[in-house]
């Protein structure tokens, strides 16, 4: 099962976030062989979908981050989505680590 974690997103903003990737039990999860994937969708089975940029910050403390551009996220709408990350090994065994609600705040100064 999935950590819970929701995230706020402002639009016109580079955006980053900085995780920790844990198994069901709450162990942390090295990451050294394994991809990370994210994405986030108006709702789940939304056909248009943004991609997070992906890096590994400490494979062996299981840390990671999500980013968005500037440009990215100004042409994302306020409100709310959904989001996860993924892991995959090298096999194509795909495992969902993270998932939550993606919350995008309106832009003032452009």
């Amino acid at each position: 099962m999935a950590t819970i974690q929701n995230i706020t997103i402002d639009q016109d903003a580079d955006y980053t976030e900085t995780l920790t990737v844990k198994d069901s039990t709450g162990t942390v999860v090295d990451l050294t062989s394994l991809t990370i994937t994210a994405s986030m969708r108006k709702h789940h089975l939304s056909v248009t979908k943004t991609d997070f940029t992906t890096a590994v910050v400490s494979a062996t403390a299981g840390t990671c981050t999500i980013s968005l551009t500037d440009t990215v996220t100004a042409a994302l709408a306020e409100g709310r989505y959904v989001w996860d990350l993924v892991t995959a090994t090298s096999a194509g065994i795909k495992t969902r680590r993270i998932e939550g609600r993606a919350t995008i705040t309106p832009s003032v100064t452009r």
